[in-house]
């Protein structure tokens, strides 16, 4: 498939590392102009800079995703510097590792303003602004634990993208008068900043870092393939934000080696 974006504007929230990185390149390379938003200004500057070297066109802006406010400021700032705003993907999000019991509440509310409020503001503030185009292509980066009940660390994060996937197909209802497809991508397991946390929090208590990445892979990745890449991620992004894919709206694609298989 030849998917070119040359002369379109995307917003990337949560481009400072991981899949929103990899997925901020892969639309660049596609001829994009990427406007890389994150929580951290130096993340955020640091993938421009790589972008800029490889000889594509991105800017860089800091943005907290829970404040409505300011999402809708980053997809301002590149619909006057461009003129247009074609893509949008709400990727930021974090982890709690606390068991359901255990959760704190100050930690549930953290996660349920990033991981699902923070969709919600980057919906609403791209479907406000590719109305009057009437047109546009919106992905949520949800995940495999949206899908299925995992083990108790997973409690809550699992619940925040069960509510991204339900989001997605509502903001699809509200999209699909103006030609603007709202999708969201159900990644697995993935060696990204994240896991490294949940690794971390296994070692804490005495296990072997490698072997409990692997023997988390073995519990919850059919396919043995091995782990995936944040580019496995970004491919299927790259798809449902291009014209193959102008009749899929709604969707919650799983892209998790067999993970969840609904």
């Amino acid at each position: 498939m030849n998917i070119n974006f040359t002369g379109q504007t995307a917003v990337v929230f949560g481009a400072g590392r991981g899949i929103g990185q990899a997925i901020a390149f892969e639309l660049a390379k596609a001829g994009a102009t990427v406007y890389v938003a994150d929580l951290l200004q130096g993340n955020c500057e640091q993938v421009k800079k790589e972008l800029i070297e490889a000889g594509f066109n991105a800017e860089a802006v800091a943005v907290d995703v829970s404040d409505y406010e300011q999402v809708d400021a980053v997809l301002a700032k590149a619909e006057k510097e461009t003129n247009r705003l074609d893509i949008v993907i709400n990727n930021a999000g974090i982890v709690c590792l606390s068991s359901f019991i255990d959760a704190e509440a100050e930690e549930i509310d953290r996660l349920i303003k990033v991981n699902m409020i923070g969709a919600n503001n980057g919906c609403q503030a791209a479907l406000k602004r590719m109305i009057p185009y009437n047109h546009g292509k919106i992905v949520n980066t949800a995940s495999f634990a949206g899908r299925r009940a995992l083990q108790a660390g997973f409690a809550h994060y699992g619940m925040t993208k069960a509510g991204v996937i339900y989001l997605t197909q509502a903001a699809a209802y509200a999209g699909a008068d103006y030609n603007i497809n709202v999708n969201s991508v159900c990644p697995g397991i993935i060696r990204s900043d994240m896991w490294e946390k949940i690794l971390d929090s296994y070692e804490a208590t005495g296990q072997d870092r490698e072997a409990s990445w692997k023997n988390s892979l073995k519990k919850f990745i059919p396919l043995g393939r091995g782990d995936q890449k944040a580019e496995d991620i970004a491919y299927t992004v790259m798809f449902l934000c291009s014209p193959y894919a102008d009749h899929i709206t709604g969707q919650a694609i799983n892209v998790d080696g067999g993970a969840s298989m609904d």
